[in-house]
């Protein structure tokens, strides 16, 4: 019930956010919107605006906003409508859709980072046999204090300080009260990164225990790091679908729909709000990076559009047009029975 209620939520934020982006921009450009739908089909809910109809559909995997003259069939030549504007201000009227989507999870990140994320503190909880942590002064129960002479507050500093090292690391650890400086002689190893690819690491042998600690930001520091999550999280997001396209990564593993997101939304549920807030800003930046790509009935596809009628000086014809439109839609279908019956297989059959 929980996962459910939640799943709703996120998906609403998400596309009422997105549409609010073509909305504003559109009422900015001087363009009449007569709709704004948050999900497709029967109409539930109706709201009648001065200009704007505001409805909630019965299908809620989507919205819209439909303008005045956004067809060019339709287009009258009036100055309010959609093709009557210049190409720059259409196209920022699309790209402004998957902007607020990008800027939402910007949002989301900055107030994750304040309420705090769980990270595993710096106390030594095990230390493996036959690495060289075995074979030193370090004990379990050690809280580590410093790597190398660097600060560490949570344990991803300790990995990662210690795997980036060269030579011996010096710890500085507290142990019953009193401080201790150990030196390790760490053993490189290749393992692989998200993708599979090899990756070569210095460890010693040591894992953290199940103490967690929150790591709580300031305003500004949260809003520095929420950027820069949303920033890494873009690159490894484009890497993760080039990777898939080129079939390093396998589809099956990499992608998840409406089912897959339900229940990996239930189980963040039951982790908690930043758990939550985090699964909301990811999903986030993949739904900008999906919109962006150049391919009919995306944004990226009429901004591409657009782009061809800026550089011909002249739009495509309607029928070239209309043909690589119902070609888009065919594909896009594909792609979605494709994607749920992946889910069905991952999530329901395979109880993942």
């Amino acid at each position: 019930m929980l996962g459910g209620l939640v799943f709703a939520i996120i998906l609403s934020v998400l596309i009422i956010v997105h549409e609010y982006g073509h909305y504003l921009a559109a009422k900015r450009a001087g363009i009449r919107v007569e709709r704004f739908s948050i999900g497709f089909g029967p109409v539930l809910i109706k709201i009648k605006g001065k200009e704007t109809e505001f409805v909630v559909s019965a299908i809620p995997l989507g919205g819209y906003v439909k303008m005045a003259g956004d067809s060019r069939i339709e287009c009258k030549g009036n100055s309010y409508e959609f093709y009557s504007k210049p190409v720059g201000v259409r196209a920022r009227v699309v790209f402004f859709g998957p902007l607020f989507n990008y800027f939402l999870a910007i949002i989301v990140f900055w107030i994750a980072f304040m309420v705090g994320f769980p990270s595993p503190d710096t106390y030594v909880g095990q230390i493996l046999e036959g690495y060289p942590a075995q074979y030193s002064d370090i004990k379990v129960g050690d809280k580590i204090l410093s790597v190398n002479g660097k600060e560490v507050d949570n344990w991803m500093q300790v990995t990662d300080f210690i795997s980036g090292s060269e030579g011996a690391v010096d710890l500085t650890v507290l142990r019953d009260g009193q401080i201790k400086e150990l030196s390790i002689e760490p053993r490189q190893e290749e393992t692989k990164d998200i993708f599979g690819n090899p990756v070569k690491r210095r460890l010693v042998g040591i894992a953290a225990s199940d103490k967690v600690k929150i790591i709580r930001e300031g305003p500004i520091a949260a809003l520095y790091k929420g950027v820069h999550r949303t920033i890494s999280l873009t690159f490894l997001i484009i890497k993760g679908f080039a990777y898939t396209i080129l079939g390093r990564l396998p589809a099956k593993e990499a992608i998840a729909g409406p089912i897959g997101i339900y229940f990996i939304t239930s189980k963040a549920a039951e982790i908690g709000l930043v758990a939550v807030l985090s699964l909301m800003g990811s999903i986030s930046v993949s739904l900008t990076i999906i919109n962006l790509v150049p391919f009919p009935v995306l944004d990226g596809g009429h901004i591409f559009f657009f782009f061809l009628e800026k550089i011909r000086r002249r739009p495509l014809s309607q029928r070239a047009e209309d043909v690589l439109t119902r070609f888009g839609m065919a594909v896009l279908f594909m792609l979605i029975a494709l994607v749920l019956y992946n889910d069905v297989l991952r999530f329901v059959l395979g109880n993942k």
